[in-house]
């Protein structure tokens, strides 16, 4: 049994997922485009292949560097690096056992190494100011069309 579709879509298993070479500004626009919340996680599929992940609200930490929206989110230094599992591969409960146990208690969840959600276990969301905020909002830099950048976007828990 695979892991479930309800488990997947649960609230606090937001996300957005990107290539290790968006940029912040790139992930920023990906964020609005979706109509994001702050307590939402940013995935990142690493140079790599490896996964690492971030809520969106500890971007602010970037606020104030004039060039925060041209960094590469592989270059991020408060990821967490996670694990994946293909969705087919496990069942709900143990994927979800797997995740209480995972460094910031967070699985990505992947078919075909594509993600295709997380599981995020003994954590609440928090945060519910809005990313476009004037201080948060200007990281997204001249990255403001998604359109425009769609290329970097790997998948999100909105569809």
């Amino acid at each position: 049994m695979p892991i479930s579709e309800q488990a997947l879509q649960k609230d606090t298993n937001r996300f957005i997922a990107v290539k290790g070479e968006a940029t912040v500004g790139q992930a920023v626009a990906a964020f609005k485009a979706l109509d994001a919340q702050l307590w939402w996680h940013l995935v990142v599929r690493m140079p790599d292949g490896s996964w690492a992940v971030n809520r969106f609200r500890d971007l602010s930490a970037l606020q104030g560097d004039p060039a925060a929206a041209d960094i590469p989110v592989h270059d991020l230094k408060n990821l967490t690096t996670v694990s994946a599992v293909e969705r087919d591969s496990i069942e709900t409960k143990a994927a979800q056992a797997k995740a209480r146990q995972a460094p910031g208690r967070v699985l990505v969840v992947t078919v075909s190494g594509a993600p295709v959600g997380i599981l995020v276990e003994g954590a609440r969301r928090s945060g519910g100011l809005a990313l476009a905020s004037p201080d948060v909002g200007q990281l997204g830099g001249k990255y403001i069309k998604l359109g425009d950048y769609g290329a970097i976007l790997l998948g999100s828990s909105k569809k």
